[in-house]
């Protein structure tokens, strides 16, 4: 996965020099390196759904430098991929037809359930404080057996 975005983004990187040879902005040249490394990324997160992978690539690579654009390119093809298909996981779960959780539907608990915490919990429970005595310890013990 990362060599084909790596490939796809260095191709954009490629046609990017040749289109601006001194650069966008004069003097700040283009980095075809750069784009591999926000193709490979973008890629991999589009298949996967992941947005993770650009920590990945910061540890792969050891370079900072380029965060911010990596990040758009995860956040962007990440987003886009999400519309249009299931992430490879997924996709290889509904071939083999293995048990899965499907996704929960995002509904107020209100709505779906009658019962509350406050209904079933305990209110007068025993405990054990700092401050407390060894007498009131062992009366404490003695009850609750």
């Amino acid at each position: 996965l990362l060599t084909v975005g790596a490939a796809m983004g260095r191709m954009v990187g490629e046609l990017m020099v040749f289109a601006y040879p001194n650069g966008i902005v004069q003097g700040f040249p283009i980095v075809p390196g750069a784009y591999a490394m926000v193709g490979a990324a973008s890629f991999c997160a589009s298949i996967t759904h992941t947005i993770s992978i650009s920590v990945i690539i910061f540890e792969l690579t050891g370079q900072i430098t380029y965060v911010i654009p990596i990040m758009i390119g995860v956040l962007v093809s990440n987003c886009i991929a999400s519309l249009l298909q299931p992430s490879i996981y997924d996709s290889v779960i509904r071939i083999k037809k293995l048990p899965y959780l499907p996704d929960i539907v995002a509904t107020t608990s209100s709505d779906v359930y009658n019962t509350f915490v406050e209904d079933i919990m305990m209110k007068d429970l025993s405990y054990i404080w700092y401050s407390m005595t060894y007498s009131e310890l062992k009366n404490l013990l003695k009850e609750n057996r």
